[in-house]
């Protein structure tokens, strides 16, 4: 039998049974040092050196670099772990099909027995592959295309209430909060007051600004990975959410909000939301577990001032309510 045919089949036999009877035993829940993944495939690939060499084969150079790119592909593809991107899977098998070449192409000779049999292929010397190719091709062409052009359906749109309907009191460090009613302690006036002093800079002069600038600094300290510097939701970590965090600057947000509502959110988190309407998909954390009171307080009072809004309001029948 032809040593190249030969080898073909020791290749797949041997990747079809280490891959359906002992990938799954290398790969437990738990991995270990010896029973995982990484393990598996170093050992199946020198299960293909030792039979190759066991039974003498040497297949041309074509399949050797075959077999090579192969190895490459499986490793990414099924081995890795996690799962890669597509992108960064088709730039590592771009680097694995260069160091393939580099092999084959290291000297004339290993080059020359590479490309042998496939230009006798394109010359017609073998016929049934070249048959077999040519047939292939616009068949392989045309289902390619078609995979990439057929249009892909998008899931239904996930229908999600923006902003749930909060609890009637709410417990934050002890404390219970009569959220209908309930004002911001530190907003001693509006703050179109002081629409000509700045944070950090007037915090000595107002104590209004004192407490804006105290809110200011805890939120970049916390916040703005998020919620971004100019608080419009495009902080450094905002491309990973789904939905992005809240952009304060758009009217939608806590322009239409009590401060009661955000006191509750920000203390209660994506963790707190209700159970109705779920999922939330909010990422934010329940932030009475890293500030106090005052200080998520004083966060709000610097969103509403840097953003310009003011928050809804109470009439004086409800505002009668307050903490307890």
């Amino acid at each position: 039998m032809n040593k190249t045919l030969l080898s073909l089949i020791v290749f797949v036999a041997t990747l079809g049974v280490f891959h359906n009877v002992l990938f799954p035993i290398f790969t437990p829940k738990e991995a270990g040092w010896i029973m995982n993944r990484y393990s598996y495939y170093l050992i199946m690939v020198f299960a293909v050196i030792f039979l190759h060499l066991a039974m003498k084969l040497k297949p041309a150079m074509a399949f050797r670099a075959t077999m090579v790119w192969a190895l490459g592909f499986y490793f990414y593809k099924w081995i890795l772990y996690p799962p890669i991107p597509w992108t960064l899977f088709i730039t590592y098998m771009m680097l694995w099909s260069i160091g393939t070449f580099l092999y084959i192409s290291q000297d004339p000779i290993t080059f020359r027995e590479f490309r042998a049999p496939i230009v006798k292929t394109i010359v017609g010397e073998y016929k049934a592959a070249q048959l077999i190719v040519f047939t292939l091709l616009p068949f392989l062409v045309g289902f390619g295309t078609y995979k990439a052009l057929y249009p892909i359906f998008q899931e239904p749109v996930e229908l999600r209430t923006v902003h749930p309907a909060p609890p009637a009191t709410t417990k934050v460090h002890g404390k219970t909060y009569t959220l209908e009613g309930q004002t911001n302690p530190f907003r001693i006036d509006e703050q179109d007051n002081y629409k000509d002093s700045f944070p950090f800079l007037d915090a000595d002069k107002q104590e209004y600004m004192k407490y804006v600038t105290e809110g200011g600094t805890v939120f970049f300290q916390n916040c703005h990975y998020c919620h971004g510097d100019q608080l419009n939701g495009l902080g450094m970590f905002s491309h990973v959410f789904n939905p992005t965090p809240a952009n304060f600057v758009d009217p939608g947000t806590i322009a239409m909000l009590r401060e009661s509502f955000l006191f509750w959110r920000v203390a209660k988190g994506g963790p707190g939301l209700p159970n109705e309407s779920t999922p939330w998909s909010s990422a934010m954390p329940p932030w009475e577990e890293h500030l106090n009171t005052d200080e998520m307080w004083k966060v709000i009072l610097f969103e509403y001032w840097y953003t310009g809004w003011h928050p809804r309001t109470f009439d004086t029948e409800s505002a009668s309510g307050g903490g307890e």
